[in-house]
């Protein structure tokens, strides 16, 4: 009888956890289902023994998840992403893309991608900036990668699409009236093989294949799977059929934006004061902060004087108008100042770095100043003219103790600390429109008025 009561529990355990499916999923054409958790970028010392059980801390941090809830609130404040051109030469794209990927990437190799995106793009009728965003953003250019999540420039996860690839044909569903209809995509060009996955050309063109077959799918799929609401089908890319989190779009959106941003090579100007005309300190804006003016740092003993801009360690840090550098160097460990070279900060420890680490300051004229801390190097020195727009260096990590690499911006006039986001509000959303901002800001609405109380 015991025996009898444990199976008769696990059939009523299996029988409601199925019922709390989505019952358009039960009926899906396809085994297109992953673990929610994957890994990205990842050492290829790092292993899992298996694709299913919840997200490690590692992958969380590899997926830009840590912590969560850096996505907008309500998706809408994105405006329209940034029309592609018409068309795009591979020589182009070459040159864009060299802006983004590691200066150790060949311009031979960069070359061999760009052709092979154009040309896949074609095929599948895909945006060629969203497939060079992913080369970008999921290999970092390398098509030699292989992890525990996927292989090659695009990381493709074979065991999510091996079921659905047989003879040269991706099998799928589209959604209808009628419910879930069988559709074929010929995909006959090359073996669907990890070993073949690490060859650029075949594995972006069974990215660009896809990213066409999630288009097709998305929005239908959503709904399907309960995934969390996001902006575009390349989500899925990524999450399988159930997308758990918006960070890698969000990441993959903004690589897009800077690849446009760097084509077009314009500097639209936007917010100003005093005359002055700013433009993005980064490419591809909007961006998103992270922290803002006045929050509490080192335990509550300093307030933050300006603004955290979520970003990329290797980014191109921009001059968000003409000046004169005045500063360029290091924040020591003891609050001292020192004037350095660019070539004598590459040798600094970041032991003895205070808050900002290494750091570059330009004045506009009129009082206005501006500042870029955290620094990963930087290319000027003090006394440089320099214009709207210019590099000044890398977005880094260094004078960071315990966060990711992020630009820290400051901006002020005639030594008053500024509220950046007052100025470069076309170019940046606020902290509090994010999910993290948004419960810090009721966190600190309990605890005053609990103070009050008192």
């Amino acid at each position: 009888m015991r025996f009898l009561a444990i199976f008769l529990t696990l059939v009523s355990f299996f029988a409601l956890t199925t019922a709390l499916k989505p019952s358009r999923a039960q009926d899906t054409p396809w085994n297109r289902r992953v673990r929610t958790g994957v890994v990205l970028n990842d050492s290829p010392a790092v292993r899992t023994a298996s694709r299913k059980g919840p997200l490690t801390a590692d992958e969380m941090r590899r997926l830009g998840l840590r912590p969560r809830g850096g996505g907008l609130i309500d998706l809408s404040y994105w405006p329209q992403e940034p029309a592609a051109p018409s068309r795009v030469l591979p020589s182009d794209l070459a040159a864009t893309t060299a802006q983004l990927c590691p200066a150790s990437t060949k311009a031979q190799q960069l070359g061999t991608y760009a052709r092979a995106i154009v040309r896949s793009s074609e095929e599948f009728s895909v945006d060629p900036w969203m497939l060079a965003a992913l080369v970008y953003t999921q290999s970092n250019c390398d098509h030699e990668v292989r992890n525990s999540y996927g292989a090659g420039l695009t990381l493709i996860n074979r065991g999510m699409h091996a079921a659905n690839i047989r003879d040269g044909v991706y099998r799928f569903g589209d959604w209808t009236d009628r419910g879930w209809a069988k559709k074929e995509l010929d995909v006959s060009a090359f073996p669907f093989r990890r070993d073949a996955l690490v060859r650029p050309e075949a594995n972006i063109y069974f990215a660009a294949a896809i990213l066409n077959v999630f288009a097709q799918q998305c929005p239908h799929i959503d709904g399907s799977f309960d995934s969390v609401s996001h902006r575009h089908a390349v989500s899925h890319f990524i999450w399988g059929d159930r997308v758990s989190d918006t960070g890698p779009e969000d990441r993959i959106l903004t690589a897009r934006r800077r690849l446009l941003s760097n084509h077009a090579r314009r500097n639209r100007a936007g917010g100003g004061l005093l005359g002055i005309s700013f433009v993005s300190p980064l490419d591809g804006y909007p961006r998103i902060a992270t922290s803002g003016l006045g929050e509490p740092r080192d335990g509550g003993r300093r307030p933050h004087r300006g603004i955290d801009f979520a970003s990329e360690e290797g980014e191109p840090v921009r001059s968000i108008a003409r000046g004169t550098v005045t500063f360029a160097g290091v924040d020591w460990e003891r609050r001292a100042q020192i004037a350095l070279e660019p070539w004598g900060a590459a040798i600094v420890h970041e032991r003895h770095m205070g808050p900002r680490g290494l750091f570059v300051k330009v004045d506009h004229g009129n009082g206005v100043a501006s500042l870029y801390a955290h620094l990963a190097s930087y290319d000027v020195q003090i006394g440089d003219q320099i214009e709207a727009g210019q590099r000044l260096g890398q977005v880094g990590r260094t004078g960071i103790k315990d966060s990711g690499a992020h630009l820290h911006f400051g901006l002020f006039q005639n030594g008053k600390v500024l509220d950046p986001l007052e100025y470069l509000a076309e170019y940046v959303f606020p902290p509090t429109l994010t999910k993290r901002g948004h419960a810090e800001l009721a966190k600190r609405h309990r605890r005053s008025r609990r103070h009050r109380r008192r």
